[in-house]
């Protein structure tokens, strides 16, 4: 092999090596340790959407996907409060306020009417996802409904 095709074999090498190297998965887009929420969620979240499914089965007129004119923002704070605001048509029509809390993979709401809602709560990334399940008795038998919420951070 000549000097020219052995520089050549040894600069392809090294391309493919670093291509190799900057490949490597992002830690942006891991899933956040159940222990490590409680500071994750700090922060401002748009939604993006809200899926309904009964018995397993997606409800399409149930669902509902934000859009730059029609979602909420929700915004975490470090002493366990949060501010909840919906917006219709791009004008603020609704909001709250409250504590929350995190044990392991649940966050807890208690909105200042003293409404209490509990969710399991995930973070990947700037993405979190928060699911409600209920199952409920009719008289052809047992049922459940669940909701997922997702929202992007801002």
């Amino acid at each position: 092999m000549n000097k020219k095709n052995l520089l050549w074999l040894l600069s392809l090498l090294m391309i493919v090596q670093v291509s190799f190297v900057s490949c490597n998965k992002d830690d942006d887009d891991d899933e956040v340790s159940p222990a490590d929420i409680k500071t994750a969620i700090i922060g401002t979240w748009k939604s993006v959407s809200i899926e309904c499914y009964y018995d397993g089965v997606k409800d399409d007129e149930e669902t509902e996907i934000s859009d730059d004119n029609n979602y909420e923002l929700e915004e975490f704070k470090s002493d366990g409060t949060f501010s909840y605001s919906y917006y219709y048509n791009g004008v603020k029509e609704d909001g709250s306020t409250g504590t929350w809390t995190i044990d392991g993979s649940k966050i807890t709401y208690i909105y200042s009417d003293g409404e209490k809602e509990e969710y399991t709560i995930t973070i990947k990334g700037n993405t979190r996802i928060e699911t409600a399940e209920d199952v409920y008795n009719e008289q052809d038998g047992e049922h459940t409904y669940k909701e997922v919420f997702t929202y992007t951070r801002q």
